[in-house]
């Protein structure tokens, strides 16, 4: 049987236009994701340190604790989103409306997010209270997984399951001031 050489041609040419046709796909991709993807807003950790070091203790709570979480969870990134949390202290939709009728487009707004982020602390300390199960690193994993889910952990932190977060880990393991704040001397407040 004679070889059709036009039939290799074709399938060349096929070829051909078919990885054009992906690596187009692929550079289009890429620039599109860049334009959705929310701008980083570094907030400086003296800014931080202050607005926490305000709130924290009107809130019954350890302002290094707070602080802490404000870096474990975006890294200061006010603009920091993943599929399901927003802003500063990644807070989800379902944790926003916990404790505030506020919008949740506020969430952009690190000091915003900041308030409503302790707010919503202070409901996971009281729901862990409720339940005489209160304690810092039980704190941390209501925060990071919602309260009702630690508690069908028995509020036993050895159940919850071990972040991959370095900071989370710190916190889980009984250091609940992982992360120094910044020394803010008088004059620049």
């Amino acid at each position: 049987m004679p070889i059709d050489h036009r039939y290799h041609r074709d399938e060349r040419l096929i070829i051909r236009i078919a990885v054009a046709f992906g690596l187009i796909l692929g550079v289009l991709t890429y620039f599109f994701a860049q334009t959705l993807s929310p701008p980083r807003e570094q907030v400086s950790p003296e800014d931080v340190w202050r607005v926490v070091r305000e709130l924290a203790p009107q809130a019954g709570l350890d302002p290094e604790f707070v602080y802490a979480l404000a870096w474990a969870e975006s890294g200061l990134n006010a603009r920091a989103r993943s599929s399901v949390a927003r802003g500063i202290m990644q807070l989800t939709r379902p944790a926003w409306t916990e404790v505030t009728d506020e919008s949740y487009s506020l969430a952009w707004d690190w000091q915003t997010n900041l308030r409503i982020g302790i707010e919503y602390l202070v409901f996971c300390r009281k729901y862990l209270k409720s339940h005489d199960s209160f304690n810092y690193p039980l704190l941390a994993a209501s925060y990071r997984y919602g309260p009702y889910y630690v508690q069908s952990k028995n509020f036993d932190i050895q159940q919850v399951k071990p972040p991959k977060n370095e900071i989370y880990q710190l916190i889980f393991n009984g250091n609940v001031r992982p992360v120094p704040p910044p020394v803010v001397s008088v004059a620049s407040e």
